[in-house]
């Protein structure tokens, strides 16, 4: 118990983000499985980005659990720095990449003219696209969160007595 003490409130806005951007892996996974539009339509960089993105967080919470002194502390926040910052960007691409990626597919099944909106707009294709739209938002969210994130001290609190 004492260890989630001496927490600060920037690991558990980092572990929220570590959260969301499983999260949205987990959406694209179940976005590009199911039935519909976007069936098996894989984007690499959407899975590759978050990953990347996964790593330099539980990097960033893991090395603010070690105190140093001096230049080694430091470097060390610089460090830390950068992956908090890289995360959202690195979420945000993933998000355009996605977007970039299914924007003909919205196009077909959104705004298909009258005659062909009827075959288009099929109860799988409308769910898929809904997934790929949950997945957009969810990168989204997780990059907000990821720049809200960055502002916060992720070093543990040292006891004062």
């Amino acid at each position: 118990m004492s260890f989630i003490k001496k927490q600060r409130a920037g690991i558990y806005v980092t572990l929220l983000v570590l959260i969301l951007t499983i999260a949205a892996m987990i959406t694209y996974q179940v976005n590009i499985s199911g039935e519909g539009y976007f069936q098996k339509a894989e984007v690499p960089q959407a899975v590759l980005y978050p990953a990347i993105a996964l790593v330099l967080e539980l990097a960033a919470i893991v090395l603010a659990q070690f105190s140093l002194q001096g230049a080694a502390e430091t470097i060390k926040n610089i460090v830390s720095g950068v992956m908090r910052i890289i995360t959202p960007m690195l979420l945000v691409a993933a998000a355009m990449i996605i977007v970039s990626s299914r924007v003909e597919g919205f196009a077909f099944i959104y705004f298909s003219n009258q005659e062909v909106l009827q075959e288009v707009q099929t109860p799988a294709n409308m769910s898929s696209a809904h997934g790929a739209i949950a997945n957009i938002v969810m990168l989204g969210v997780a990059a907000v969160a990821g720049i809200v994130a960055a502002f916060f001290d992720l070093n543990k609190k040292e006891k004062t007595s």
